[in-house]
């Protein structure tokens, strides 16, 4: 079933995982090992070839940022504390100075993502309802209800977990197997969701 009319994934929320290359809220496939990746349904991350280098959450990013920061400064402090009370210990500093390095170069990555969802949502909250609905209508991926946890974890990003329980009843298919009737395309629906202004 595509055309999900409940969400909208062409409205910025800036607590739910966005992918910069599709420049949409689009579903998943969730994996969790060394890593979490939210690999996009869609484009499949960069290329195809490199996972979850396209759908980030820029609310967390923006945590993320902060911590890395901290700990950034304090591998300085700490390198220049060794270096100061053990002049020749060569190696602690370098390696402090080689970690601090490439948090710096992290954050810097992460700042440029968020500041691409930055312009792209400050671009949507300039349309008009019937704009963003049209958009998401027009938009080159769809996203499709399924019954499967990644599908339940994409929607309770803009849903409450009883609208979500809702959303299976509605969609799922009934006892004979069938699929239930849904609305149609044209009668999509936005869900408005707190939007922050992201740097």
């Amino acid at each position: 079933m595509k055309n999900i009319p409940e969400i909208n994934h062409c409205i910025p929320n800036p607590r739910a995982y966005w992918c910069r290359f599709c420049k949409a809220h689009n579903t998943f496939d969730y994996a969790e090992g060394r890593m979490e990746y939210h690999l996009c349904k869609a484009c499949r991350g960069a290329w195809g070839v490199l996972p979850d280098t396209g759908m980030f959450n820029p609310g967390e990013m923006k945590e993320a940022r902060k911590v890395i920061l901290v700990a950034a400064g304090s591998l300085i402090v700490i390198g220049g504390v060794a270096q100061l009370y053990a002049p020749g210990a060569v190696d602690p500093l370098l390696a402090c100075a080689v970690i601090g390095a490439v948090l710096g170069l992290i954050v810097l990555l992460g700042s440029y993502w968020v500041r691409e969802f930055s312009a792209w949502a400050s671009a949507q909250r300039r349309k008009s309802p019937e704009e963003l609905r049209q958009e998401a209508l027009d938009h080159p991926f769809q996203p499709e209800y399924d019954n499967s946890t990644d599908f339940t974890y994409w929607a309770e990003q803009f849903l409450s977990s009883e609208e979500v329980e809702r959303l299976h009843e509605k969609y799922g298919e009934s006892e004979d197997g069938q699929e239930q009737a849904h609305p149609a395309a044209d009668e999509i629906q936005i869900v408005i969701t707190n939007m922050e202004d992201d740097e």
